[in-house]
């Protein structure tokens, strides 16, 4: 076995050979690590900064998707039925009360649907949401009148932006009437929200015992402001009424416009 000292490259002034005796004479000893170059170093710190800049971005991105408010589209009718309590309120005041929730501090003017823990609850003449829209929260203006629909969790009333949140004054005379009692005989009935384009094979799969809520540029928001689906022996259906029937029209009339002007 060769010596660390016979292992030694001869003397020379040459700097290159030096270091080419050396790496020969390195390889001869497992514990001697085989040196890389100093700037494939740099370039692999950079490459690995990169990288990591890179994943950064695109877990944020992610993060940014995940957190951010989505809702399934629901009529009007579907958001009664599916809630513990309906009101009229006109809001009085923002309270905060941590660093995700906010308070509304609210007179009720009308109540058309509630349950007992709802009663209980609404005399507090709170509703509460989440202070941030990524979290679904309801944002309302001070001194404004809003029909609203909640749940009630933990005794408290909650309301999201994924609910009913229409200025009193925006409501149409069918969706008023929808409040006071359509929509609770129509709540055995379901609404299916439906892509424009697959409205024959929804409607053939659901037997034809289903309202469909037609997207845009289906008469979406007709069914939406004058729309009351409602059951009979058949099935059930939207039921007909002059303002429906009068929005249904103007509708046709302008997918008939547009339709001329396409080549």
């Amino acid at each position: 076995m060769v010596s660390r000292e016979n292992a030694r490259p001869p003397n020379n002034d040459s700097p290159r050979h030096w270091r080419e005796a050396l790496f020969t004479r390195a390889r001869m000893y497992v514990r001697w690590p085989v040196t890389v170059p100093e700037f494939n170093f740099l370039q692999m710190g950079r490459l690995l900064i990169w990288m990591h800049f890179s994943l950064l971005i695109v877990l944020l991105a992610s993060v940014q998707k995940t957190t951010a408010c989505s809702c399934a589209q629901a009529h009007p009718q579907t958001k009664f039925c599916e809630s513990d309590f309906v009101v009229v309120v006109r809001v009085k005041k923002v309270l905060p009360v941590n660093d995700y929730e906010i308070a509304y501090k609210v007179k009720i003017n009308r109540v058309f649907k509630s349950n007992p823990n709802a009663d209980m609850a609404l005399m507090q003449n709170l509703l509460r949401t989440p202070s941030t829209d990524s979290m679904c929260g309801v944002t309302l203006n001070v001194g404004d009148t809003y029909v609203l629909n909640g749940r009630i969790v933990s005794g408290k009333a909650l309301i999201s932006n994924c609910g009913l949140s229409i200025r009193w004054a925006e409501t149409t005379t069918r969706q008023r009437k929808g409040l006071r009692q359509l929509y609770q005989q129509g709540c055995v009935c379901d609404i299916l929200y439906t892509h424009w384009r697959r409205k024959g094979a929804v409607l053939e799969s659901s037997g034809g015992k289903n309202c469909l809520w037609e997207s845009t540029p289906g008469p979406q928001d007709c069914q939406e402001r004058y729309g009351v689906c409602m059951a009979s022996f058949s099935g059930c259906s939207w039921v007909p009424s002059v303002p429906y029937k009068n929005c249904i029209k103007e509708y046709q009339r302008k997918r008939e416009q547009q339709r001329s002007r396409e080549p």
